[in-house]
């Protein structure tokens, strides 16, 4: 190309994109142009790819020079749609594999003259256009009739996408402008569940910039006002949120585990190598409403001893080691419990029909027997077994505490129990038992509080049992040298947290600061807040994936097949449990402060009972014992209070999406 002239209107590749620039001094192997960016700028010569031959008036500054390119870049752009490049590449496309712009030049003009001005709208419409022809060194590679079909059958898929996009905003529009939202379309539903994987997933969700676009264009801020627009719009329920809807969309049981599941209930036990106890009187005790039974107590007095018996479902010898039903059940970690209902590790029908230990139904069980000295109640000795039990009776806490007190059997659990507890007091266990508010949402959908104080007397029997079969697994584990993955708390509990008084209202508030918790190892270590030497949670393999792990260990062993996990396989399945614990942990608390907030939404409650419990960075906090939470006071004013001291609050400006509530004081 020859050396352009001073002033004259160039084309030059600026990161390989086409550049208008005017020359401000030619000559060698660069040049210095006057760029549409207003600066000057060295421009390699083979950069240069045009010459517009035309030239820009010496007289104008630099801001009419810029505003002349950006007038010239604005028309080439209206009117390179207008130049029929399509018929260019026709006239090649069975000839040549690459054309130069000079040919094409040809082309269009026939060989006649042709004005700087119609040369650079050619240009622009040629090099902007990549469908038919595709820029190279030295021209354009010309595309393939294949090619160019693929390439505009994309654009048109854009085309409709886009198309539909824009037609799916207006209607999400029209539903946030108020007004009986319509129903939605088939295009519409498409949108609606990206916006549904953006909610629940986030920035993990595949699409997750192209859900946080369309919410911009439509209006939505906030996670919580696409939570109200999808439950407007009728795709989610009234009570649906992110946290409820990962749940009960992560935790579907795949088809393949729902047919293992079906087989494994129909197939006929088969319970070689497990003892025969269905002679022991044997009960479990859990809340009302309880559905996964996984534990039993049983006791025995012979001599001058007594065996107490501690039976957890088997369900080691039910759910076979990577088959689909224990791979689902890894993938989910563990059982979730809302308010409104549980969303199981296992399938439904297979927890009620093969692993709960449900009255009167002959069930596989990992029992551990412990012998005690009937006067002393000191330990003497333990033993694990794969048995065979039929639980006599499903007993709730309250039932559990009537017949504990009034026949004998039940008195010696109540005994046993405390001395267990006694001897872990006794090794430094620091005993912490803070009640808890039991949330529940009726098929109905009323919703019911009530405090359980988690201490009477079946609460403490059956804490024991548990803690004694993980303490004991733990020192079984431990003396076998059979890899485990150990709970433990080395450090001592604060002196300050044991000089708290249980009777004070604030106790819940101020204990929980002293609280910390549990490491995980493979080695066994002291669990100084339980008081034990060593502790291997178990006792919930119905519920809880790592304890399912630690059950198929021991059985495994019991079975004398050695272990079935070594140390890098559970401490692998451990952090990938964790995690998803963490998660479901969070998604129980946020669902527990939604329905709270429900509750209290439908109560009205003013002059409740309140405890001002410290002091932060906005004023006040207050504890309400009667709800078990504590808050900031609101248009407290200038007001200053002693903390400890018994205020009168209404609560107000509750949202249970956004899980707020508001205390005054009255």
């Amino acid at each position: 190309m020859d050396s352009p002239e001073t002033n004259e209107l160039v084309v030059y590749r600026k990161r390989r994109e086409p550049t208008l620039g005017i020359v401000v001094s030619p000559g060698g192997d660069s040049l210095r142009l006057f760029s549409e960016d207003g600066k000057r700028y060295e421009v390699e010569g083979k950069k240069l790819v045009l010459r517009a031959a035309i030239t820009v008036s010496p007289d104008l500054t630099d801001s009419e020079r810029k505003l002349e390119m950006r007038k010239w870049r604005r028309e080439l752009e209206e009117k390179k749609s207008s130049v029929d490049v399509e018929t260019l590449w026709e006239c090649v496309v069975d000839e040549m594999e690459t054309v130069s712009f000079a040919e094409l030049l040809d082309l269009y003009s026939g060989a006649g003259e042709v004005s700087g001005s119609e040369r650079l709208s050619l240009f622009w419409a040629v090099d902007k256009n990549a469908v038919y022809l595709g820029r190279t060194e030295d021209g354009y590679a010309v595309r393939s009739r294949e090619e160019v079909a693929r390439t505009l059958r994309a654009a048109e898929l854009r085309e409709e996408r886009e198309r539909k996009r824009l037609a799916a905003a207006d209607w999400a529009r029209s539903v946030l402008e108020g007004g009986e939202p319509a129903s939605p379309g088939p295009d519409h539903a498409e949108f609606l569940e990206m916006i549904q994987g953006y909610l629940v997933h986030l920035d993990g969700y595949e699409r997750a910039k192209e859900a946080r676009d369309f919410l911009h264009d439509v209006g939505i801020r906030e996670t919580e006002a696409g939570v109200e627009f999808l439950i407007k719009t009728g795709f989610w329920e009234k009570d649906d949120d992110c946290e409820s809807k990962k749940i009960s969309l992560g935790f579907r049981h795949s088809a393949r585990a729902v047919e293992e599941a079906e087989a494994v209930a129909a197939a006929e036990a088969a319970f070689d190598g497990f003892s025969d106890r269905t002679d022991l009187r044997v009960f479990s005790v859990d809340s009302e409403g309880t559905r996964d039974m996984d534990d039993a107590i049983s006791l025995e007095r012979g001599g001058d001893g007594i065996t107490l018996g501690v039976h957890i479902s088997n369900v080691a010898s039910v759910v076979e080691r990577g088959g689909f039903l224990d791979k689902g059940a890894l993938s989910r970690s563990e059982t979730v419990y809302f308010p409104e209902g549980s969303t199981d590790m296992f399938p439904r029908e297979l927890v009620s029909e093969k692993l709960s230990l449900t009255r009167g139904e002959l069930r596989p069980a990992l029992s551990l027997f412990v012998s005690f000295d009937a006067e002393s109640l000191e330990l003497l000795d333990y033993r694990f077994e794969n048995t065979l039990v039929r639980v006599s009776e499903n007993l709730s806490y309250s039932a559990a505490t009537e017949i504990f007190g009034s026949e004998e059997w039940g008195r010696t659990l109540i005994d046993l129990a405390g001395a267990l507890r006694r001897g872990r007091i006794e090794k430094g266990a620091f005993l912490v038992q803070l009640p808890e508010l039991k949330i529940r949402v009726g098929s109905d959908g009323s919703v019911s509080a009530e405090k359980d104080p988690m201490n009477s007397p079946a609460h403490e029997v059956v804490s024991e049992c548990m803690i004694l079969m993980n303490r004991l697994a733990g020192d079984f584990f431990s003396k076998n040298a059979v890899p485990a993955v150990f709970r433990s708390q080395t450090r001592e509990t604060d002196p300050e947290a044991r000089e708290l008084d249980p009777a004070d209202v604030l106790f819940p508030v101020k204990v929980i600061k002293h609280l910390r918790p549990s490491a995980v190892s493979l080695a066994p270590e002291p669990h100084r807040s339980i008081g034990v030497d060593s502790y291997v949670q178990m006792t919930s393999p119905i519920r809880r994936y790592m304890d399912l792990l630690m059950q198929r260990q021991l059985v495994c062993w019991l079975r004398g097949e050695g272990v079935c996990y070594d140390g890098a396989e559970l401490e692998d399945t451990n952090m990938r449990v964790s995690l998803n614990a963490r998660e479901i942990k969070n998604a129980q608390r946020s669902r527990h402060r939604y329905w709270l907030v429900r509750y209290l939404l439908q109560r009205d409650v003013k002059g409740a009972r309140g405890y001002v419990s410290s002091r932060g960075h906005r004023g006040f906090n207050v504890y309400i014992p009667e709800f078990l939470i504590e808050l900031p006071l609101s248009n407290a004013g200038n007001r200053v209070f002693e903390i400890g001291e018994e205020i009168s609050v209404s609560l107000w400006g509750m949202d249970p999406l956004r899980r707020k509530i508001r205390a005054t004081p009255e």
